[in-house]
């Protein structure tokens, strides 16, 4: 008999804003990344800090759109390899941006953090009304973990066991 997969967390040391939620799940194979907003480390401590004194949280500082997108991507990163995975193993991602005007810009840069074109994942890239605390843009997703041969030995292995054995 088979247990049931774990859930479990993942936050790849990034800084913590303590926002109600986890940065990824993951659950048997697959993974589930929460919406991420740039927010860099001092930004992230400046959040944490009026959250815990029931301060107003202080107003996003706005650096250029592709240093958001990069810090962005590059925490998506992490958080898919902390995991277990890799970005080529996304298979949905949703993309919210401030401004649709800058969307070139955003795929510019987000091509470069796959292996091919084969790679990309099916994606949803729509202008918000408004992004979190006003950031240039907020993206999610959805992947998997690859197998391993171990893993898929030991997956071939229960299969077999599972299976009625055949009279002769």
């Amino acid at each position: 008999m088979t247990s049931a997969p774990e859930k479990r967390n993942y936050d790849a040391g990034l800084p913590s804003s303590n926002a109600p939620f986890n940065l990824c799940v993951r659950y048997g194979d697959l993974i589930f990344i929460s919406g991420l907003p740039p927010f860099d480390a001092a930004y992230s401590a400046a959040l944490r800090e009026a959250r815990e004194k029931g301060q107003p949280i202080p107003p996003f500082p706005n650096p250029p759109f592709e240093q958001q997108v990069r810090l962005v991507m590059d925490n998506m990163k992490k958080l898919v390899e902390a995991a277990g995975s890799n970005m080529d193993c996304l298979l949905k991602v949703i993309v919210w941006l401030r401004d649709q005007r800058d969307a070139e810009v955003f795929d510019r840069i987000y091509r470069g953090y796959f292996s091919s074109r084969e790679a990309l994942p099916a994606r949803t890239r729509i202008q918000a009304g408004r992004t979190p605390l006003d950031c240039g843009l907020e993206v999610e997703a959805i992947g998997y973990v690859p197998k391993t041969k171990k893993r898929a030995r030991r997956a071939a292995a229960r299969k077999r066991r599972a299976r009625p054995a055949r009279r002769k």
